[in-house]
Formats: C-alpha cells, structure tokens, sequence
C-alpha cells in the first residue's frame, strides 16, 4: 500500500522540487509526480497552489524558529574555551546544519523568494533579529569571562556586523553547495546530500571569525 499522503509530504515535495527547479518553475505537476500521485490528489489538502506557497512558507518559518543559533549552555561554553574557538565552533555547526535536508531546501527556498514574497522577506528579518540577538548574548558571556574586551555599547553593533558577515558567506557558500548538488542528481532517497565537504569554503567562514576577534 502507498504511502497515505499529507500536507506536510507536499510541503516536502514542493521544497525538493523548488530546489531542483526553482519555485517560479515548480509546477503541480511537478508535485504530483515526486508523491506518485495525480495532480487533482493535491487539492484535498490544498486549496491552489499559491495556498501551498503559503503555507510552505508558514512551515519554513516553524522549523527556522525552532533552530538555536548557539548553543543552550553558552554560558559554560564560553567559560571554558577561547573566544575564537567558541565562535568558530558555533558557526562551523551553523553551517553544517544548512547543509543537511531539509534545512538546505528551505533556506534556499526562503532566499529566493525574499525579494518577492513579504512573507518570505519577514522571515528572513526574523531570522536575522535572533542570529544577532544569540550573537550578542554569546558576546556578553565572553566578555563576562574575560575571553574578549569590549565595551557594552559595542557589543550590538559588534554583532550586527559578525551577522551580516557570516550571513553573507553562508548564502555564497550554498549557492556554489547547490551547484554541486545540481550536477550530481540523486540515484535514491537520502542520497541528495551526501557529498564531500568543502572545507575551503569553511576556511573562508573561519578567517571571517579569526579577524572578528582580533577587533574584540
């Protein structure tokens, strides 16, 4: 017996497809074909495909909401290692995590839209306010612990500038992952993601963190 299909295996199809396709050129079609399923079958979950966009999106904000930037014992963290190794291990994670399914589609899927969704621009404004927000938290704890020395007042701006530095590389790191990912087409389930690290492009991301904490 097939598997009893769901809204969220839907968003999942849409998500790989719109990243294979991108999401102006992924059809119901498309969907249906990934789920094995007719395209009619779509609409006893949705009611049009921009309800899928929609709601795909309302999906992507959850699992986005739901990741932590750093980690739950920060303060422990920063207590016990440099401030270099510290940041380094957080956006080493960070990036590891955007690698994997279903993170990477969604990212991508989120990014591409932002420019003409306002859904997908507030979350990516979200998105950013936490990172910042977790950045400036983790600063704190290593300035309480004597890891780093810098004034209070300039811990935000601080932050703000390592975000934007990191969310740069990060964006620029997965689009050349997707091409690699786009020349090598998936032979089986889970097979989509499995390849090779690109630890270059980790040390571009780390260089990043090494002259951050030299101003710090």
């Amino acid at each position: 017996m097939a598997d009893k299909i769901t809204s969220d295996k839907v968003i999942r199809a849409f998500l790989d497809a719109s990243f294979m396709r991108s999401e102006g050129n992924t059809s119901l079609a498309d969907i249906a074909d990934i789920l094995h399923i007719k395209k009619a079958s779509l609409y006893n979950h949705f009611e049009s495909r921009d309800d899928i966009v929609e709601k795909t999106l309302d999906s992507c904000s959850d699992y986005l909401a739901a990741i932590s930037f750093i980690p739950n014992d920060i303060a422990s963290v920063a207590n016990k290692y440099p401030a270099e190794t510290v940041l380094k291990g957080i956006i080493t994670r960070y990036v590891k995590m955007h690698e994997k399914s279903p993170l990477f589609q969604i990212y991508t899927f989120v990014e591409s839209m932002k420019y003409f969704n306002k859904r997908a621009a507030d979350i990516i404004s979200e998105e950013n306010r936490k990172l910042i927000e977790q950045t400036e938290k983790t600063l704190l704890e290593l300035s309480k612990f004597k890891k780093i020395s810098i004034a209070e007042d300039r811990i935000r701006p601080a932050a703000k500038w390592f975000v934007a530095g990191i969310n740069d590389l990060l964006s620029n790191y997965l689009m050349a992952r997707k091409q690699v990912v786009m020349t090598n087409p998936q032979s089986g389930e889970g097979e989509l993601f499995q390849i090779e690290p690109d630890e270059k492009g980790i040390e571009k991301i780390n260089l990043l963190v090494e002259e951050f904490c030299k101003m710090l």
